[in-house]
């Protein structure tokens, strides 16, 4: 089935399990113990095929198939597979998983498999089962959708169709990932999984409408029941303005269910094509734990979120110091700020006596703009500092940060194209203005990219404080 076509099956077994076989050490296990690929990679694949037919342990069968080298050896192992388990007589198997290519030809056994499972009231369900092409293309059968066996499910590049409602009555976690979604899939998934305490959908496909096609349906997010433990929800998608009224929804529902932690991910390659939050999302005090990206921050009042502690802000153009003002004016409670390639401020005033961890990972500078010159960063009372990633800026300065214990450095400063100094003396001078201000540091931590500008600089005399803990490769 090709070499990534294996399916790699772990199942975690309950019951009996022929004890006079289990207990025999067999030489090829013994070598597999060892780490010894190379007497095993020997073997022709018959033989190979012949001894995953009479492993009592589905870990070593796993391990043996990784080294069939025929791609028709491969089809066998997935014969095999199938023909081993029919002849299964496990009570209970707790866990299964198949991670594969799919293979048209072989759909009907994954369907199989994953038919064995559910006989076996399997409670955690992983299906990766990837395609050639962009759409998803494995087609789950409709068995998958009314099993009540499930407390953990996540389902990869699957075509997910029910025919008609969903009866997951005891999942608990739900991951979907690069599947084709829309809020009629979505309501239906919450209106069966009553106990559901984490959703997550990841680089899903959601379909293109348009604007004028938005209206009332026989299925919204807004006439949904409440799901009372829906503790997290995370969306990860590309974006375009179609969605917009449907991701809306979904977002508004998590609010509705009071959700502790909100993940919200979109990709866009167009400026002025970006999500726009609604309104209620910056007044929602029910958020601990937030994390953006990919939006328009466009609060028209004060943002109050009461309960916040952990506050994520990724790929954001316009983040100038007044937003920031706001931000944590209504975040009392706030304890870590991390901003991933944001732009807009010069000035991180960060005053708040809650907030202990400042982690900022570059300075994305938009097409056509001039790099900041100097970023200043005042936070007397944060306690853990990190700067990373390829921070598009020149000159870090950092005021006051008197309550620092600890700091990780790892980025790489590029050069403006107004200033005549070679790349390497301006992140030399960087770094050690750095180095200077964080003397009081107790830990100072560099990562491969600033140790690599530290290097230079010891080569040309330069001897650092005793508290700079550099990236060495052995």
């Amino acid at each position: 089935m090709g070499k990534r076509n294996e399916a790699l099956l772990q199942m975690s077994e309950e019951g009996q399990n022929q004890p006079e076989i289990a207990d025999k050490r067999t030489k090829l296990q013994e070598i597999m113990e060892k780490e010894d690929d190379d007497r095993v990679s020997e073997l022709p694949d018959c033989l190979l095929i012949e001894i995953l037919s009479r492993l009592p342990s589905t870990k070593y069968a796993i391990r043996t198939a990784q080294r069939l080298k025929n791609p028709k050896s491969r089809d066998e192992f997935a014969l095999l597979v199938d023909k081993t388990l029919t002849q299964c007589r496990q009570l209970k198997v707790k866990k299964f998983e198949v991670h594969t290519l799919n293979d048209i030809r072989f759909e009907s056994l994954f369907n199989n498999w994953i038919r064995y499972a559910i006989s076996r009231n399997v409670e955690e369900l992983n299906l990766n089962i990837w395609g050639m092409k962009d759409e998803p293309e494995f087609l789950l059968d409709q068995f998958v959708f009314m099993n009540s066996c499930f407390t953990d499910l996540r389902l990869t590049g699957c075509k997910l169709n029910p025919t008609g409602a969903i009866s997951w009555e005891n999942v608990r976690s739900l991951c979907i990932s690069r599947v084709n979604v829309d809020e009629e899939l979505i309501v239906n998934i919450v209106s069966g999984s009553p106990l559901l305490e984490t959703l997550v959908l990841e680089i899903c496909r959601w379909p293109y409408i348009t604007s004028s096609e938005f209206g009332p349906t026989s299925l919204s997010l807004t006439q949904c029941r409440q799901l009372k433990q829906l503790k997290k929800f995370k969306v990860s998608t590309n974006y375009g303005i179609q969605f917009q009224p449907q991701l809306n929804n979904c977002i508004l529902y998590a609010i509705r269910c009071n959700v502790k932690e909100l993940h919200l991910r979109f990709c866009n390659n167009i400026y002025d094509d970006e999500f726009m939050l609604d309104q209620i999302v910056f007044t929602s005090s029910c958020f601990t734990e937030l994390s953006v990206g990919g939006f328009m921050l466009n609060p028209v009042g004060g943002i109050s979120w009461k309960s916040l502690r952990s506050l994520c802000i990724s790929e954001y153009r316009s983040l100038d110091e007044d937003l920031i003002e706001n931000i944590l004016s209504g975040t009392p409670v706030l304890e870590t700020l991390e901003l991933n390639l944001c732009y807009g401020y010069r000035l991180l005033n960060i005053t708040s006596k809650s907030v202990k961890n400042l982690v900022i990972f570059g300075y994305e500078v938009p097409y056509g703009k001039s790099e900041a010159d100097i970023i200043e960063i005042n936070a007397p009372n944060i306690l853990s500092l990190t700067m990373g990633g390829w921070n598009f800026l020149c000159k870090p300065l950092l005021l006051n940060v008197s309550s620092l214990v600890k700091a990780h450095l790892d980025y790489s400063c590029t050069k403006p194209e107004h200033l005549q100094t070679p790349p390497n003396e301006v992140e030399e001078e960087v770094l050690k203005r750095c180095i200077m201000n964080l003397r009081h540091v107790k830990e100072l931590q560099l990562g491969l990219l600033c140790s690599k500008v530290l290097f230079c600089l010891e080569a040309k005399g330069y001897v650092s404080p005793s508290n700079v803990k550099a990236y060495r490769i052995l």
